[in-house]
């Protein structure tokens, strides 16, 4: 009688979904969860959203595109079908692809899908917080600590969100810095005292209209100063308006660009210009790429007084901070004059080193999160 062969089962192939809330070109924080899912031998999908037009949801290998017109700033009550139309989709797509795990990058997408990741995916998702949505609503912001709560882990990208959170400091919350193309780092600065025209670059969505007004106005038409924009206008910002009514002509509009150009961008740009005022909330604690920028293409950076980017800017010695805003051309030049290119880049480097330090340890809990028994490791953060 011939021996009967055991059948082999083959390894379960473990699949995450990654779910962005913008395209790709403006979410490069997305490759550290890629990377990961792929080091830990999960496959994995990606959705992100092409909010300029409208059309049928497509997929092209692992990476959906949804398309449907949402435009940057704006009226909120417009977006509403955009965002019902976003989780119907997202929905649909989370049932058809049996996940055993979840990345959730920014809050709106994470409250939208809300009852799903609360209900079936309790400590196998991760809320990635970018930015300040709609925390002053006391039901919204619940909701979000909820999430965190029930999270593998969640991150966020300022030690400032905390304030809007209200909430002490936990175990379940890491550091996640929004910086990219660090590879592409160099050691030069800025030649200050040989260059004939200094450029003041914004790099990024263009607005905060009323500080950057500010801004061309106390360089207009000065020729030692030209004042540049990268990126796509926000809806509601009319800053190249502003320019051609007041006939300022040294400040050049670039239009959009994609994250692995800002190297040759920043070669173009001498300081950085992230002013964003400091009276709304939105802004008020949060760390911008352009701060990691600074630190990564050793170029000083403006930013405004009475903000937690000022803070950190203060404790490292990055920059300009801007408490009074007739006098921001006097502080640039002051600022130049006295410029001592070696303090600078050893500044850089101390913030560097700190990300560093603070990668690593969200690095060990991704490793812990796409691995099997990450749920058994959630009991002991507890």
């Amino acid at each position: 009688m011939a021996e009967s062969k055991e059948k082999v089962s083959e390894p379960i192939q473990r699949k995450a979904l990654i779910v962005a809330f913008h395209p790709r070109t403006m979410t490069p924080y997305s490759r550290q969860y890629e990377d990961m899912a792929v080091e830990q031998g999960y496959i994995y999908d990606i959705l992100f959203w092409d909010r300029f037009q409208n059309a049928a949801l497509d997929k092209v290998g692992n990476e959906y595109t949804l398309h449907r017109v949402c435009t940057l700033g704006g009226s909120k009550l417009k977006k509403i079908p955009a965002m019902i139309y976003f989780r119907k989709t997202l929905k649909q797509i989370i049932e058809k692809g049996k996940y055993d795990r979840i990345v959730i990058l920014n809050t709106l997408p994470g409250i939208l899908l809300s009852d799903i990741l609360l209900e079936k995916f309790e400590s196998r998702y991760i809320l990635d917080i970018r930015d300040y949505t709609y925390e002053k609503y006391g039901f919204y912001r619940n909701r979000v600590n909820q999430l965190i709560d029930h999270s593998f882990i969640s991150t966020i990208s300022s030690m400032g969100f905390y304030h809007f959170l209200r909430r002490e400091k936990t175990k379940k919350i890491f550091l996640n810095h929004n910086i990219s193309n660090v590879s592409e780092a160099w050691n030069n600065c800025p030649d200050f005292k040989h260059k004939r025209t200094w450029n003041i670059g914004f790099v990024g969505a263009v607005r905060y209209e009323e500080e950057n007004e500010k801004l061309v106005s106390a360089f207009a038409n000065d020729t030692k100063f030209e004042v540049s924009y990268y990126g796509r206008f926000n809806e509601g910002c009319h800053l190249d308006r502003y320019c051609d009514e007041k006939q300022i002509k040294n400040v050049r509009f670039n239009g959009p660009f994609f994250n692995e150009e800002k190297p040759q961008i920043y070669k173009a740009v001498d300081i950085i210009n992230s002013l964003y005022g400091e009276k709304s909330t939105d802004v008020l604690f949060s760390l911008p790429n352009r701060l990691y920028d600074c630190a990564l293409f050793k170029k000083p950076i403006i930013v405004s007084g009475g903000t937690y980017l000022s803070e950190v800017v203060k404790k490292y010695n990055l920059g300009i901070v801007i408490e009074d805003y007739d006098n921001i051309k006097e502080n640039v030049i002051q600022y130049i004059e006295n410029f001592v290119p070696n303090e600078f880049i050893t500044n850089c480097r101390r913030l560097l080193t700190d990300v560093e330090t603070d990668s690593g340890l969200l690095r060990n809990q991704l490793k812990n999160f796409f691995r099997e028994e990450s749920v058994k490791c959630l009991e002991n953060m507890k």
